[in-house]
């Protein structure tokens, strides 16, 4: 198996490794009856859904480990590349672990322009969906806020916590709150993370990230903070 999980998360074991092959597994495929050993079909299904709901978060971290498993070098960097525009400067601890983890894959140039955080977008290729060509990022984003579905970010998170993986959660969790500020199951379910994890650091920043970035936040943040303050005391 590709050493993909070392480097994209934190040391599982072998029962482990085992569970989390079946996690980046997209179930749905078995509708389109594609054979397991068909990537070209099953890619298909996985970038149609994608094209459906471009911010189906799941679907993006699936396709990129299913290009980099079978090492489609210009599929992978077509798939971090669509992910990188669809999170549009938020959650860019995903992005960045994501193209990290792929590095062995890609060419020097493709790693550092997926990298970049200034200046232009970096050159799609064919198998791009949303790099420049086919859809522009303001369009891209404007569409994607008109028909998300609401449920993805928490569904991944819990996933990532079933796995044990609580810093992926966080980083799930704190790029729902950027795109849905009014969602308070995804500030508890964050909340309840940083308590469990007491990483009251990562809490303090992010609580300050929030409140510049406009969004409200719910009681229960203050009575957090309250409860760091007693530890640290």
């Amino acid at each position: 198996m590709p050493q993909y999980f070392s480097r994209l998360l934190a040391g599982p074991s072998s029962d482990e490794r085992l569970q989390e092959t079946d996690f980046w597994h997209d179930r749905e495929l078995s509708l389109f009856s594609c054979p397991n050993d068909d990537a070209g079909q099953a890619l298909t299904a996985i970038v149609f859904k994608i094209s459906r709901n471009p911010k189906d978060l799941l679907t993006h971290l699936r396709r990129i480990y299913f290009c980099y498993d079978r090492r489609l070098s210009e599929q992978l960097y077509a798939a971090l590349l669509d992910l990188v525009i669809v999170l549009d400067g938020k959650g860019n601890s995903i992005s960045r672990r994501m193209i990290q983890a792929s590095q062995s894959q890609l060419h020097g140039q493709q790693y550092q322009d997926l990298l970049k955080t200034k200046g232009p977008e970096p050159v799609g290729n064919r198998y791009s969906l949303f790099s420049k060509g086919m859809l522009g990022r303001r369009e891209l984003v404007r569409s994607i806020q008109q028909t998300e579905t609401q449920h993805d970010y928490l569904a991944l998170a819990n996933d990532f916590i079933e796995y044990s993986q609580l810093e992926q959660a966080m980083d799930v969790l704190e790029t729902g709150i950027n795109f849905h500020h009014d969602r308070p199951d995804l500030q508890m379910a964050l909340l309840e993370l940083y308590k469990s994890t007491k990483n009251r650091e990562r809490f303090q920043i992010n609580r300050q990230r929030f409140s510049d970035s406009g969004i409200v936040l719910d009681g229960e943040w203050l009575e957090l903070a309250n409860y760091f303050e007693g530890q640290a005391s």
